[in-house]
């Protein structure tokens, strides 16, 4: 008999619940974005076979959550990129360094 957990990968669909499109635009470091874990590949060809449609729905899921997660990590990306820029304004507002 196959392995029940074969037959729902909970992991790549839990991933991707919890890395929703609306998540990703509010990462303010890459700290707040998660990887996915990749789907476990399958080897029993008898396996594979009975479960072909659950084990594509979970490399489905798994694809969909690693597209969210590397949107995530160019927002944060994004978003540290402009706190530089407004760091070397407010920088160079200072004007130069005094002599000492």
């Amino acid at each position: 008999m196959p392995d029940p957990m074969l037959k729902l990968p909970v992991a790549g669909l839990l991933c991707g619940a919890l890395l929703s499109p609306g998540a990703a635009a509010r990462a303010e470091t890459a700290l707040d974005c998660l990887p996915p874990l990749p789907p476990a590949p399958v080897n029993d060809a008898a396996t594979r076979a009975t479960y072909a449609a659950e084990i594509r729905e979970g490399y489905i899921a798994y694809f969909d959550a690693a597209q969210t997660y590397l949107h995530c990590l160019e927002s944060a990306r994004a978003e540290v990129t402009d706190e530089v820029r407004r760091a070397i304004a407010d920088f160079q507002a200072l004007g130069p360094a005094p002599d000492d």
